[in-house]
């Protein structure tokens, strides 16, 4: 078990069903969705890696998107935190920010083969499908597969060119849309606010937070949104049921390599990097999604 506070403990243990954010059905396990793609087997936020994703069996996959200075939308995370996202010196291995680039000239970037936040083989790092792909590509790579992609808006203009392509793509039904920046979301559900007949919003958001602040759920309800996503140590119980109880789905998302290696070295000292006993926890929470590194891991489990 995790060496979590006493209530976290507690709450892990109290475990009954889960219900779907993705189908609103009742579910016996949780939606497996690939963070970042499949990130131990191909390069974070890559076309291999999406299609590796899909290999294994997925459910949903969960990337981030930059608006750039040509007005093309990328696929890319970078390091600098959610406060100054996009920063190049760990994925690329330079100064500077994706923001600075066109998509032509971000396209040449070399990836970092010795870059922490890679946890695949440095082959394949430094294979030729290793790039930094366009949101159009992606999508296009994605359609009629049937795997959701979950779209974290995670540079700042991009709500309405997504919507835009989005819709224009006709993949309405398969995209979803989340930040840790609501104002983003909020923009989303401003300028799409229908719903379906059994009162769910068509287009689906997601609050995403770091460390839930005590009127976590009063604050997603207010920018409309239709699920909260809760970093995997914060996922209680308690907070599921409580997002369920408000009529929200849930979702529990992975830190990225370096988060993780850190968290099994000095915190979570019972369980492996992502093992089936790590992962086994978070069920037990009732959570709807897991959005992980290892999804082969978790799809073996089922």
């Amino acid at each position: 078990l995790f060496l979590l506070p006493v209530q976290f403990y507690q709450y892990f243990l109290l475990y009954d069903k889960n219900v779907s954010s993705i189908t609103g059905q009742r579910k016996t396990r949780p939606i497996i969705c690939g963070h970042r793609g499949s990130i131990y087997k191909e390069p974070e936020n890559t076309l291999a890696g999406f299609l590796k994703a899909i290999e294994i069996g997925v459910d949903a996959v969960e990337f981030d998107v930059f608006l750039l200075k040509c007005g093309t939308l990328v696929v890319f995370h970078g390091a600098g935190g959610d406060e100054n996202p996009g920063l190049l010196d760990d994925n690329i291995g330079i100064e500077g920010s994706i923001l600075d680039y066109t998509a032509e000239e971000a396209r040449k970037l070399s990836f970092n083969s010795n870059g922490e936040e890679f946890g695949c083989p440095k082959d394949r790092i430094d294979a030729p499908s290793a790039f930094i792909p366009t949101l159009k590509e992606v999508l296009e790579v994605l359609k009629g597969t049937g795997v959701i992609a979950k779209i974290e808006l995670k540079g700042p203009g991009t709500a309405e060119p997504v919507l835009e392509l989005v819709e224009s793509m006709e993949m309405t039904d398969q995209c979803h849309y989340s930040s840790f920046d609501h104002s983003r979301i909020a923009r989303i559900r401003e300028l799409r606010p229908e719903r379906n007949s059994d009162g769910t919003y068509i287009y689906r958001t997601g609050a995403l937070f770091v460390d839930p602040p005590y009127n976590f759920i009063s604050l997603s309800l207010a920018v409309g949104a239709s699920e909260v996503h809760l970093r995997y140590d914060t996922c209680t119980k308690e907070r599921v049921d409580a997002i369920h109880a408000n009529g929200m789905g849930s979702l529990a998302w992975w830190r990225g390599p370096p988060g993780m290696l850190k968290d099994v070295t000095e915190k979570y000292l019972d369980v492996g990097n992502e093992d089936e006993s790590m992962y086994r926890i978070a069920m037990k929470t009732g959570v709807d999604v897991m959005c992980v590194n290892k999804p082969d891991v978790l799809a073996k489990m089922h």
